[in-house]
């Protein structure tokens, strides 16, 4: 059950360029989360940005009760929101949507993150971690100062493959190149996504065509964040039918081989 609640600021820093780490105090929503899901945050005090911002959970700590997140500042509400300070409080909605789906102990996964999208994946590698799973994080951004997260990844044991556009770290060139070239993500159990939708579709076309199962976060617009504004709609198929499905509420992560893209 979703939990609309005041979390305290604990911290809140820049991590890269226009990109900002918060942890918040919520121990409701720190119980209850699993990878995947988000929280909507108001992000003013006031009436002007009227609407909340979906932000994916980045990171959490269930002892501690605290939860931590990874966002853009691509608007006048992420704006707003990192220059809140410790000891501020952000409300929060959440935890909110349907989170990933975890293999069995011990399995063998692939984790593919393109720029912000490594924001909820930390999270899932968290779980998988927990569970002893051999996995392979392939984390492409446009340049070194873009690449977020690989040190969190790196000391949960997970192997990490780097691709930037312009060749400042890892293999030069985009992540998809960069998987065409490591083959070792065709013999995983899962596969798990999260970026631009560009990168995500084709991932989920070299899963489909190596008939591997993989899983995407989509990232769309939301207003309501609990599936009554149907603004986040996106087209899923299913026995071959083709269905809307509400991003926030059925997803946001949905089977890769379900989603349609055009």
């Amino acid at each position: 059950m979703s939990k609309v609640l005041d979390a305290k600021v604990l911290a809140v820093y820049q991590v890269a360029p226009e990109t900002y780490y918060m942890e918040l105090e919520a121990p409701e929503i720190a119980r209850l989360a699993v990878p995947g899901q988000f929280v909507h945050v108001r992000c003013s005090d006031a009436q002007d940005p009227l609407l909340r911002r979906p932000l994916s959970i980045h990171m959490v700590s269930r002892p501690k009760g605290v939860l931590a997140l990874l966002f853009r500042v691509i608007g006048q509400g992420t704006e707003l929101l990192a220059k809140r300070q410790p000891g501020d409080t952000v409300n929060l909605l959440g935890p909110l949507g349907k989170g990933f789906t975890l293999p069995l102990p011990g399995s063998r996964v692939a984790v593919v993150a393109g720029g912000i999208g490594a924001a909820p994946l930390v999270f899932l590698v968290q779980e998988l971690a927990n569970m002893k799973c051999q996995i392979t994080v392939y984390l492409g951004a446009k340049d070194k100062k873009s690449i977020l997260c690989d040190g969190q990844f790196t000391q949960m044991d997970a192997e990490v493959v780097i691709a930037t556009d312009d060749g400042s770290m890892g293999f030069k060139g985009n992540v998809i190149d960069l998987m065409e070239r490591h083959m070792d993500w065709r013999k995983t159990a899962m596969t798990y996504v999260c970026g631009p939708k560009p990168m995500m579709q084709r991932v989920a076309a070299l899963l489909a065509a190596a008939d591997v199962p993989g899983e995407v976060s989509l990232e769309e617009h939301m207003g309501c964040g609990v599936g009554a504004c149907l603004s986040c709609a996106v087209k899923i198929a299913h026995h071959g039918q083709i269905t809307n499905k509400r991003a926030c509420a059925d997803g946001p992560v949905f089977p890769s081989w379900q989603v349609v893209w055009d």
